[in-house]
């Protein structure tokens, strides 16, 4: 998937510093504003979870309030009726 100006969107989990946990509405406004598409914000655990574009990446890991950034990992399988190698 692709998005404007920004490259190939990423899924990623988003890990809140502990320090910003009571304000992480706050941490997911400033993603957004970064250009994250953001999908949830699970307040309880401290992550927050959704795309950005790859070119986003960097500058997101540097925000107030964001402990670290990982890109989600993508796994295929191939189809049932598939040659196993």
């Amino acid at each position: 998937m692709a998005t404007p100006g920004g490259g190939a969107a990423r899924a990623v989990t988003v890990t809140v510093a502990e320090s910003h946990l009571a304000s992480i509405e706050d941490v997911a406004s400033r993603l957004r504003e970064g250009g994250m598409e953001v999908e949830q914000v699970l307040a309880a655990i401290g992550v927050i979870t959704g795309t950005v574009p790859a070119a986003q990446l960097s500058a997101l890991a540097e925000l107030e309030g964001v402990a670290s950034i990982e890109e989600g990992t993508e796994f295929r399988i191939p189809p049932p009726d598939a040659e196993v190698q």
